[in-house]
């Protein structure tokens, strides 16, 4: 009799191998996010990301104030060093050379002051610079009027450094500006022209020293923060698209006195035709239109913009920094100043002899 051997293996039922293969292909699926799971993660995303947005933005901006801060007591440094080279005296917004005043601004002769004696070399106070409405920049003085200097610029600011200036034969050339401008005076005894002698501490032909401060160097305003302007003029923006912070009326300031005072913008806007973009683009000039000279008739980041008319000018102080504006005082202490802060303690902190009892220092 043939026997069959049963030691080999059984082969395996059909039915349990598609078992195998069905839980395996579930393990796989397991594996992967479903499209509900995909969007509660980017939903938790979105919302940490929503936290901690305003943190980081809120440090960054904190950075960039202090960097802002160290720039003003940078120059308030420089400026008494400056004094202790010159017999105590401030440097001042030009002179009379010959013919046109010579208005090299107090920022040129702070250079050396703030490092920047290869800066300072370029620049040659004996070359009469001219009518900046008549006469265009000699060339020895452009290489100088296009370099942005780091002390001079706020970061916070996002208006570029440089801007085109168009002089008066039609030539182009970039020039560069400056976020800090020089006490010129309060405003209140209606001296809007730099070329006038005002109630603060730079003007041209100016002769201030410390000893001519009798409120008190901390007391004083020396520089004070504010913003450049996108360059160029505007005619018949809408009010929507004009504001304060960088644009400035080209009427004649002494006849909006009241709206100054009451920060009534709509007044101004109505009797505005051109606006002008050209707020503090031209750190190397004193006392042309586009200068850096600041008057304190107006509180900061006034609702009121500043005004631009002919030489005339009433530029304020401004920031991007929220609630107020960095000012640096006659003794190189550094303050943040409140959008707040009540008028008649601003101008006081203006004057260099109004023998006020309270300024902005006193008040802190």
């Amino acid at each position: 009799m043939i026997t069959v051997s049963s030691s080999s293996p059984s082969p395996t039922p059909p039915h349990r191998t598609k078992h195998a293969a069905s839980d395996s292909a579930r393990s796989q699926r397991r594996d992967a996010f479903t499209l509900v799971e995909l969007l509660v993660v980017i939903a938790i995303i979105g919302v940490l990301v929503g936290l901690l947005l305003p943190a980081v933005q809120a440090a960054r901006e904190a950075a960039r104030r202090m960097s802002c801060s160290n720039n003003m007591k940078q120059i308030g440094l420089a400026l008494h060093n400056y004094a202790s080279a010159y017999n105590e005296h401030f440097p001042n917004a030009g002179y009379d050379g010959i013919g046109y005043l010579n208005d090299y601004s107090p920022q040129a002769k702070l250079l050396p002051f703030l490092e920047q004696q290869n800066l300072m070399e370029l620049i040659d106070f004996n070359v009469q610079m001219g009518h900046p409405g008549k006469d265009d920049l000699p060339m020895e003085l452009h290489e100088a009027a296009q370099t942005a200097v780091p002390a001079f610029l706020c970061p916070s600011d996002p208006e570029p450094a440089e801007h085109i200036l168009t002089m008066p034969s039609g030539a182009e050339i970039p020039i560069a500006g400056t976020n800090y401008g020089m006490n010129q005076g309060s405003g209140v005894d209606h001296s809007f022209h730099p070329s006038y002698e005002a109630d603060g501490l730079c003007w041209a032909n100016a002769k201030i020293r410390f000893a001519s401060i009798l409120d008190g160097t901390s007391n004083t305003l020396a520089f004070a923060e504010t913003l450049r302007g996108p360059g160029g003029d505007a005619a018949g923006l809408p009010n929507n698209l004009i504001t304060s912070q960088i644009y400035r009326s080209t009427e004649n300031p002494s006849d909006f006195l009241n709206e100054m005072d009451s920060g009534d913008f709509d007044a101004v806007y109505d009797a505005t035709t051109t606006w002008s973009g050209t707020r503090c683009e031209y750190w190397l000039r004193g006392t042309a239109p586009n200068g850096p000279l600041l008057v304190g008739r107006m509180t900061p980041n006034s609702r009121v913009p500043d005004f631009t008319y002919r030489s005339a000018k009433v530029n304020t102080a401004r920031s991007n920094h929220t609630g107020g504006a960095m000012a640096v005082f006659a003794d190189g202490s550094v303050h943040f100043v409140t959008d707040s802060v009540d008028r008649e303690v601003w101008h006081a902190s203006w004057t260099r002899m109004g023998r006020e009892v309270e300024t902005v220092t006193s008040q802190q």
